[in-house]
């Protein structure tokens, strides 16, 4: 293998990773749509990704158009089909019509919930300091309120009732984003 194949080689691997650590938790809500129990969400998403990683030299990003979670969902949506077709003994299965049909309104709909998403960032940025930072606080991993309470020297019931006027505000904020611009 010539230098030049191996710089090659390399940057597609981390095209790969980036494109991977960018849609990971995407990939698993649509699987979890449409995969019942979170356990076996979770090992289809493993098989997925064995799958992606294995085909990724197929995926053009290059070529006009192209859109890894589409390419990576189809797939996706293909393993959901061989997980529950191994599974169709147990009582609660989907027929592979309603799995198509549930991940067609998926797809429908995540564009709705990315518009949402972004409108809730541009609103987040908007807020004071103060209350982005008790955001950023109250929603990190094993937060617990009591310990922010005490560590900003107020009760838990007041940073309770500041979270309440916060999430009103924002949800106000992306209604009125989304009115205005509903691509936001």
């Amino acid at each position: 293998m010539t230098n030049h194949e191996e710089t090659e080689q390399n940057a597609q691997l981390e095209r790969c990773l980036e494109l991977f650590a960018a849609h990971q938790q995407r990939l698993f809500f649509f699987i979890s749509a449409l995969i019942p129990s979170p356990a076996d969400a979770e090992e289809v998403l493993q098989e997925t990704n064995v799958v992606i990683w294995k085909r990724f030299e197929q995926f053009d990003p290059e070529q006009p158009g192209s859109d890894f979670f589409a390419w990576a969902s189809r797939i996706a949506l293909n393993q959901a089909r061989n997980h529950l077709r191994k599974r169709s003994r147990s009582a609660l299965t989907f027929n592979s019509e309603l799995l198509g049909q549930l991940a067609a309104q998926w797809e429908q709909r995540d564009g709705e919930w990315e518009d949402r998403r972004l409108a809730l960032r541009r609103c987040v940025q908007k807020l004071s300091d103060p209350d982005r930072d008790l955001l950023e606080k109250v929603y990190a991993p094993n937060a617990k309120v009591q310990v922010i309470a005490e560590e900003e020297q107020r009760t838990a019931t007041s940073i309770y009732r500041s979270l309440r006027r916060i999430r009103r505000w924002l949800a106000n904020c992306v209604k009125q984003r989304l009115r205005l611009d509903p691509a936001s």
